[in-house]
């Protein structure tokens, strides 16, 4: 049998495709320009500028932030926030672009010689004094007999803006403002408020063993105009009071006095034997003093977006801060306050849901 020799044939290379070669390049240089691109902006967000960036916070049913709560409503009472940093260049450039952001000076939303921890601590402590002043609030309109005591405003910072520098300072105790007494710190804001800019109040400020009588002249709240403002901060001094039943607000991460009236409402639905909420989603900002009366906050049009994210359906907003929500406010009804009881009245005027 004759064999059949197999012969294997090598195919002769082509030579590369012009085609293929220039694909190949651009996939590199493309690969290298977006690097250079992703570098670029990664470093915009790590670049700091004197601004700070605004924007909706997120928000929180306060029935779900009081322990107990025997009486939890079928709604919602919304405590509204707004989200505060220092802007980056990055952040800086996305606040102009994005409508429902906003800058400002850093010195205008905090004070400059305040370090991260010590304002973080302040705030808390803010929004500690609010939380007693929700809870006196709330408990008396139930009916409960509360004490509660305080020894003036003690001036804890001053911003490198404010008119006020030269004339208090750190320490200082606010006793009488306008020829009222000044127990906490609420009841200066109060005062404040019923102020316009440009318009002078009267203070008797203990400093030491002395009492001295200074005429502090009022700006203008920088994201609020028309909103009168001094540019300290302060806490009540010697705070000190007496509740007949505790309940715990359960806050984490969340600073300030602009919960005061959210806590208040939700407080006297948790004691009350009727749901106040009528089951709607209910949101609103203000603070609130131990009398009852509902102060300016800011950042009120953030509060508002961010209420309209949620699905609220009232927006409760203090009469110095109506017409910026009613602005801001694009399904949301906005109803102006000024006090608790009026914010009680507003509430029931809503019809029951099933």
């Amino acid at each position: 049998m004759r064999s059949m020799a197999t012969v294997s044939r090598q195919r002769a290379p082509f030579p590369a495709s012009p085609l293929r070669f220039l694909t190949n390049a651009w996939l590199v240089i493309s690969a290298l320009v977006f690097s250079v691109i992703a570098l670029a902006v990664s470093i915009l967000f790590v670049i700091p500028t004197p601004y700070q960036v605004l924007l909706p916070g997120p928000v929180t049913d306060v029935q779900r932030l009081i322990e107990p709560n025997p009486n939890p409503g079928k709604g919602a009472l919304y405590l509204t926030t707004i989200y505060s940093d220092p802007a980056s260049v990055g952040e800086w450039l996305y606040a102009k672009v994005n409508p429902e952001a906003g800058i400002v000076p850093r010195e205008q939303a905090r004070p400059r010689n305040v370090g991260e921890r010590q304002y973080q601590k302040l705030l808390v402590t803010m929004m500690d004094e609010s939380k007693v002043a929700a809870k006196v609030v709330a408990l008396r309109e139930a009916g409960y007999d509360v004490k509660v005591t305080g020894q003036g405003a003690q001036v804890q910072e001053l911003a490198d803006t404010s008119k006020a520098k030269g004339l208090l300072r750190p320490g200082d105790v606010i006793v009488e403002a306008d020829g009222q007494p000044i127990t906490t710190s609420n009841d200066l804001v109060a005062l404040i408020q019923a102020h316009r800019p440009g318009e002078t109040m009267r203070l008797a400020v203990k400093r030491g063993e002395e009492t001295l009588a200074v005429e502090i002249p009022l700006g203008e709240s920088p994201d609020e105009p028309g909103r009168a403002r001094v540019g300290i901060v302060v806490l009540t001094h010697l705070y000190e009071y007496q509740l007949p039943r505790e309940l715990d607000l359960k806050t984490k991460e969340i600073g300030g006095p602009s919960g005061g009236l959210m806590f208040a409402l939700g407080i006297y639905n948790a004691v009350s034997t009727t749901d106040i909420t009528r089951g709607h989603k209910i949101a609103g900002t203000g603070t609130i003093s131990t009398d009852g009366k509902v102060g300016a906050v800011g950042g009120v049009k953030y509060k508002v977006l961010a209420a309209e994210k949620a699905g609220a359906e009232l927006f409760l907003a203090p009469a110095d801060n109506f017409e910026e929500a009613q602005r801001a406010a694009r399904q949301v009804r906005v109803v102006s306050v000024s006090s608790f009881s009026e914010a009680l009245r507003a509430l029931g005027e809503l019809s029951p849901r099933a």
